[in-house]
């Protein structure tokens, strides 16, 4: 079985990577009896496809992300109908109801699941005379030698670098360090949480932010502009990539330095996170911090 995470790491970090890889592997393994849900997700106000909403079961590794046609298919034995699924998107009220109920509902609206829209309103800074500081945040390695990613596209799986916002400031881009791609072409979702005692939290984002590169256009850094949302972060943060399109067979692999985390996993976000300590990501972020003194 291929692992989705870790590969090339000193022996004791790479074992305990492997067993958070290979766990939540097997727990996302779904029973024979198993029966498909199968839905749409919709924008309750115009009726549109919602694309890319993330499904899951809360705090159990199954889960999956819609396609582009708000579409998606899980597969839940009879054992999950007591359960809760939750389906959620940036720029909509995330819904949560029970699994036998759900079943119900998509039975008497022919597959259709609805979300309403609830824009998020994003905090200001207030801002004195004084000095400002752009700085590079996070992991900036840029080698080739040890590497970690996605070997597997399992829908909704994250992989995110923590960092540390010392004062009140804006956050103009986030970056990733590509030390090797299989793919012709690249689709992720690009995701920044505040990060509350040792987890990620609240997606800081006002929408979905996406990563498209073409076949031809794949580098050695992934950069996400996030200007034009003039968005606020302080304190520890983490910034990650979410695999919500199905690229085929490959690999995404990002570079690794010792001693430059943590990393946080995630097998899909209602499951919650794991935290790792010893090594960090090549992920990094533009920050202009800002005296308020």
């Amino acid at each position: 079985m291929k692992t989705p995470f870790l590969c090339r790491l000193p022996f004791s970090v790479a074992l305990n990577a492997l067993l958070l890889a290979f766990a939540g592997a097997a727990a996302a393994q779904t029973s024979p009896s198993a029966t498909a849900l199968v839905a749409q997700v919709l924008d309750q106000a115009t009726q549109a496809p919602v694309a890319y909403a993330s499904v899951g079961v809360l705090r159990q590794p199954v889960g999956t992300v819609a396609d582009d046609q708000g579409r998606f298919t899980l597969n839940l034995s009879a054992a999950n109908d007591q359960d809760s699924l939750r389906i959620g998107l940036l720029g909509y009220a995330p819904r949560t109801v029970q699994v036998a109920a759900l079943r119900q509902q998509l039975a008497q609206s022919g597959g259709r699941l609805y979300l309403r829209p609830a824009p998020t309103q994003l905090a200001e800074v207030v801002v004195r005379p004084g000095k400002s500081t752009r700085r590079i945040i996070g992991n900036s390695t840029n080698t080739n030698k040890m590497v970690a990613g996605f070997g597997a596209n399992k829908l909704g799986k994250q992989l995110a670098q923590g960092m540390h916002v010392r004062r009140p400031g804006t956050l103009e881009q986030v970056s990733f360090h590509v030390s090797r791609c299989t793919y012709d072409s690249l689709f992720y979702r690009v995701n920044v949480y505040q990060v509350v005692n040792g987890r990620p939290t609240a997606n800081l984002l006002p929408e979905p932010v996406y990563v498209r590169v073409r076949k031809g256009q794949i580098k050695d850094r992934l950069v996400a502009d996030l200007r034009r949302f003039n968005l606020t972060v302080q304190g520890d943060i983490a910034v990650s990539l979410e695999i919500v399109k199905d690229l085929g067979p490959g690999q995404l692999m990002l570079s690794l330095g010792l001693l430059q985390g943590p990393v946080y996993v995630s097998e899909q976000i209602a499951n919650g996170w794991e935290r790792m300590l010893g090594f960090g990501l090549g992920i990094d972020a533009t920050v202009t911090e800002y005296s308020t003194n």
